[in-house]
């Protein structure tokens, strides 16, 4: 980077508009730097296209994406999230039938170990799901122990 001052302004003078977060970003990068907007830019802009041919590289990636996510992902979120609905219908309406011959069809006895049931469930699938999502490893013994019993 040269030092001198007529060495450094030698080329063409452009004067354009900036968008405020490219405004906002080459500006805290001049504070981390110390030095002014103008020389931060006029860097950005000496490092030529390069980055630039990175980038569509990236934005052609995440097109091909998003037309993968839409043709593919979201038919098939959409079937299993059909099928798990219908299979949890199915299941409870059997689980109440089995509840009832229990108590010997006396609705109100078998209600509330049911809903008991049906409670313990919803949290082990919400933990269950949790855990998936924030990419937990280390399961608590204790916890992965008491999901094989029923109560």
């Amino acid at each position: 980077m040269p030092n001198n001052a007529i060495e450094r302004h030698v080329g063409h003078k452009v004067q354009l508009w900036l968008s405020d977060e490219l405004y906002a970003a080459l500006k805290a990068r001049a504070v981390r730097h110390d030095t002014s907007l103008s020389e931060e830019l006029r860097k950005a802009a000496s490092a030529g296209l390069d980055p630039l041919n990175g980038l569509d590289t990236i934005q052609d990636m995440l097109i091909d994406l998003r037309q993968f996510e839409k043709l593919h992902l979201e038919p098939l979120a959409f079937v299993a999230a059909m099928d798990s609905a219908f299979a949890a219908e199915n299941w409870q309406q059997q689980a109440w039938v089995q509840s009832e011959r229990q108590y010997g069809g006396d609705k109100q006895k078998a209600a509330k170990p049911y809903q008991q049931y049906q409670q313990m469930l919803r949290e082990r699938a919400t933990k269950r799901l949790q855990r998936k999502l924030r990419d937990i490893n280390d399961i608590d013994e204790a916890e992965f122990d008491t999901e094989g019993e029923l109560s």
